[in-house]
């Protein structure tokens, strides 16, 4: 679909400000790495907490919830929603000791916690991870995202239309450091939240509303499931195994095992970049508190609603073989399949659509595969009903300001994780181990180098990937198991960089074996027509890198008490420090743990609260809302006690 005159106007138009913001910043975070990185520590909580809202809001984000939506139903975003419950805890216990700690990066932390030798290689080796790895695998989903969405809003090659959008975002990124990040982040959500919101109304308005979903519902076109907040059980009572259905499981992975287990479980990379750039304490919890309610509240029933009028005039579709055989050729549009048993006139047989009229059908097989009659060969891409949304409701202008929107959401996640990527690289391997004793100018040109550098990684992996949630999913899987070892890092004095060690090692060891350990599963609701879960790869990666942190943690020396005061003395920890705190009786720990409970609840009640308050409006359910309401009423209540007991003057804002 071709843009119109006016919506180019728009999106040109954010393109110019995002290049002014780095025009404009450019000499000020060329003036050192603590102003490239972090802002010179001076941002305020709103602005830090929303660029932290932005960065999440990326231009794959409406995409990967209209397809869990469309294939599983409203519950399938537990999957991300279960992470508030780690967010809050960031927010009211591990905010204020990562500001304490006045680090740049998360790896930085690993020399100042455990002091000693192997904390220097464990330094190295998370700087080396997350600058090669973990900021990739981010950026390849993202432009994953945004050549699905050229496809269908843009008529541009997607190579060339996602080049130049990585060629502007690297170009004010690269020049103003975190200060442009964080400027254009607060400009990209407000355009964002306009956008999905306005696509929200009129397919809503266009379609009907609810009635005509929740008819579909009845009649079984949809079905019951794809509105439910939970996930249907099985007939048998919780002790049987008929209660346990493969979304049960599922949901039953992210409350009880993904949130704690997940490496971002304290902060992670870049909310610990943008709590360490505040001003100070309070500000770094403020700047939780609010995105973790903006994320998790705010926008999700914009792309929900979407996705469920999608259903309405866009079904998704499965394209089956006819019979068993061998997959000879699989391309858009075609399979053929011999036959395992010939027949005269059938050889080979052949499935066929029309890419034009169907949701850009994705292959299932590929040639030399063995199917069976009656297996999925193809089906609808569900992850491109949000753009086709797009293209056949919103009218000229208001066109261009969502795609303005996605473009500034893309631009948004790349520019975090390249500054992101570059400060993990700068700051704890090329500044600590390679080249020592340089200005400051010249570790920033560094940064802007090995900006350049991450994003053409980024762009190869992207290549060779198909699906956004495949990459989203292996990514939870592979930073997997390291979540209960960064928890205790904070609470008790026996775990050292060694146990890190292990668990990031054998975490990722053991999601590369199972992606590509080509086997047939049989292991329950874990194992899906012999293939192995995303659930189930996850349940078995923490197991494995539990254990392997159990024994080295056990079994290895404990560390010297000595070598863990300073630590101690300037993030004041909470917990397990008994021979530490012996060596600083002078250390004051105030006793807060029921302040930080209770902030915790209250956060999750106050968010989720409104989350269902909103999709109970949304269903029609007056007595619902009310009910929920007042649990978002009372856990606000409850969460502006925690921070005032917390933070001593947070209501003077």
């Amino acid at each position: 679909m071709a843009l119109a005159w006016i919506d180019w106007l728009v999106v040109f138009a954010y393109v110019a400000f995002a290049l002014w913001v780095g025009v404009r910043f450019t000499g000020r975070a060329s003036e050192g790495v603590n102003e490239f990185f972090l802002s010179g520590r001076r941002l305020p909580w709103w602005m830090a907490g929303t660029s932290m809202v932005a960065t999440t809001f990326a231009a794959d984000t409406p995409l990967v919830i209209t397809g869990w939506v469309r294939d599983y139903g409203v519950w399938k975003n537990w999957q991300w929603w279960c992470f508030a419950v780690c967010g809050f805890f960031t927010a009211f216990l591990f905010a204020r000791m990562w500001r304490r700690a006045e680090i740049m990066t998360t790896a930085e932390l690993a020399e100042q916690r455990y002091g000693e030798k192997s904390a220097r290689v464990l330094r190295g080796f998370l700087g080396t991870y997350h600058t090669l790895i973990t900021n990739v695998i981010t950026l390849a989903w993202v432009l994953l995202a945004a050549g699905k969405i050229s496809e269908v809003l843009v008529d541009v090659p997607k190579e060339w239309a996602i080049g130049a959008c990585c060629a502007i975002t690297l170009t004010y990124s690269l020049l103003s450091g975190l200060w442009g990040v964080v400027l254009t982040d607060v400009t990209q959500f407000a355009m964002a939240m306009l956008g999905a919101i306005a696509l929200a109304v009129i397919v809503w308005i266009h379609t009907g509303g609810a009635a005509p979903v929740l008819d579909a519902v009845a009649s079984g076109i949809i079905p019951a499931e794809r509105l439910a907040f939970v996930p249907p059980t099985g007939p048998g009572s919780p002790f049987d195994a008929s209660f346990w259905t493969a979304p049960v499981v599922a949901f039953a992975v992210y409350i009880g095992l993904q949130w704690w287990a997940y490496e971002a479980v304290d902060g992670g990379g870049y909310v610990v970049q943008r709590i360490s750039a505040c001003k100070d304490e309070r500000h770094g919890v403020l700047a939780q508190i609010w995105f973790q309610v903006a994320h998790n509240a705010l926008r999700p029933w914009c792309w929900i609603v979407v996705a469920l009028a999608s259903l309405l005039v866009m079904p998704s579709v499965e394209h089956t073989a006819p019979v068993a055989g061998t997959v000879i050729s699989a391309t858009a549009g075609r399979v053929e399949i011999a036959p395992s048993v010939p027949s005269t006139g059938t050889d080979p047989i052949v499935v066929a659509w029309d890419e034009r009229r169907e949701l850009a059908p994705l292959l299932t097989v590929k040639p030399g595969d063995t199917v069976r009659a009656g297996q999925i060969v193809a089906r609808s891409d569900s992850e491109r009903a949000y753009p086709e949304m797009m293209a056949r409701y919103l009218p000229v202008g208001l066109l261009g300001l969502v795609v303005a929107s996605l473009l500034a959401a893309l631009m948004s996640t790349i520019d975090t994780h390249v500054n992101l990527a570059s400060s993990f690289f700068v700051n704890d391997v090329y500044r600590r181990f390679l080249v020592r004793g340089r200005s400051d100018r010249h570790y920033v040109a560094a940064a802007r180098w090995s900006g350049l550098g991450v994003m053409a990684l980024a762009g190869i992996v992207a290549s060779q990937a198909e699906s956004i949630r495949g990459l989203f999913t292996f990514f939870l899987a592979f930073m997997g198991g390291v979540g209960a070892v960064y928890v205790l890092r904070w609470t008790w004095w026996r775990v050292r960089a060694t146990t890190e060690i292990a668990a990031m090692l054998t975490s990722s060891a053991t999601t590369v074996a199972l992606t590509h350990l080509d086997v047939t599963w049989n292991v329950g609701p874990f194992s899906d027509h012999g293939a192995l879960t995303d659930e189930g790869r996850l349940v078995f990666v923490v197991l494995a890198s539990t254990i392997a942190a159990v024994l080295v943690t056990v079994f290895g020396k404990a560390p010297d008490p000595a070598k863990l005061v300073a630590f101690y003395r300037k993030v004041r920890p909470l917990g397990f420090w008994g021979p530490v705190a012996a060596l600083a009786p002078d250390v004051v720990r105030p006793s807060e743990g029921r302040f930080v409970l209770l902030g915790v609840v209250g956060g999750l009640a106050a968010t989720f609260g409104l989350v269902f308050t909103i999709g109970e409006a949304l269903y029609g359910s007056a007595v619902g809302i009310a009910a929920r309401a007042l649990v978002a009423i009372g856990g606000t209540v409850a969460a502006v006690i925690a921070v005032r007991a917390i933070t001593p003057g947070a209501a003077r804002g």
